[in-house]
């Protein structure tokens, strides 16, 4: 008994000479909501969702970012220039660096005069593996903002695998005056069109004038039914006035926009036909 004793009090003045520290996470950021990031997790989300997400996630998001594996991820990004002749109705599409995108602050509209608009698009694809299910997140972010707001169209196909119902989910998040804010879209809301080998979402650009970023983001988790899986996302801007209704009138088909979108011709030409992303895994 006196040997234990002894060892207590030998162990106590260890403690009381050598100080208690618990390493505090490093804050890399607080977001609108109150929520501190790391950086070792910022660098983590920013891989599959973008800036705009992070800054406005809620704890829910921000827990399912944080249980994914990010050892396991591909992702693919195209940057897209579009250039718009609404005297002519004809669209043009070319694929540019990432250079070339960040080079300049891009305008509303050209002026070479009010029927033509030129835009820039960041297209980014991700898919992180799991157990069973797979996170897979699509983004379109604006190099400045559209002239025409109306309903674009932002959807994923998928060929050997099958969604989770329920966890299909968007966002348009957008900023001005340093200010963020988030429309939502549920899984099971108005504005989705859901298949058995994906969906699509139709989200209303906002029409605020002086915004300083503009994204668009959907998610949702599947699991293979195949030996391989592949992944098509699309994001289809209106270049004249759509309704829900029209937005919706499409299917999911590779032979569509993007390689998702199948719309009839007279609704299709109302879209800026923009090449699809795709990831095979």
């Amino acid at each position: 008994m006196r040997n234990v004793k002894f060892l207590f009090f030998t162990l106590a003045s260890m403690l009381l000479v050598i100080p208690l520290h618990v390493s505090a996470e490093n804050i890399y950021l607080t977001n609108n909501n109150g929520i501190e990031i790391s950086e070792e997790d910022y660098n983590n989300f920013i891989k599959i969702k973008p800036y705009e997400y992070i800054m406005t996630m809620t704890d829910q998001q921000y827990n399912k970012l944080k249980s994914l594996d990010y050892s396991n991820i591909q992702t693919n990004t195209k940057y897209i220039e579009t250039v718009y002749n609404s005297r002519l109705n004809i669209t043009s599409n070319k694929e540019i660096t990432e250079e070339a995108f960040e080079s300049d602050v891009m305008p509303i509209l050209e002026d070479r005069g009010q029927y033509v608009e030129t835009t820039k698009k960041r297209l980014e694809l991700g898919v992180v593996g799991g157990s069973y299910w797979n996170f897979v997140s699509l983004t379109a972010a604006w190099k400045g903002s559209p002239a025409v707001r109306s309903f674009d169209v932002i959807g994923l196909r998928f060929d050997g695998a099958d969604v989770r119902n329920g966890s299909q989910w968007g966002e348009q998040v957008y900023s001005e005056n340093g200010k963020y804010t988030t429309i939502t879209y549920v899984w099971n809301g108005t504005n989705i069109k859901r298949f058995s080998n994906g969906f699509g979402i139709s989200m209303n650009v906002v029409n605020n004038e002086n915004l300083q970023s503009l994204v668009m983001t959907i998610e949702c988790d599947i699991t293979p039914t195949k030996n391989y899986t592949d992944v098509y996302g699309s994001y289809q801007h209106a270049v004249t006035n759509v309704t829900l209704e029209e937005s919706h009138n499409y299917e999911l088909d590779g032979g569509g926009l993007g390689y998702v979108f199948n719309f009839p011709l007279k609704i299709s030409q109302k879209y800026d036909g923009m090449g699809g992303i795709q990831i095979n895994y």
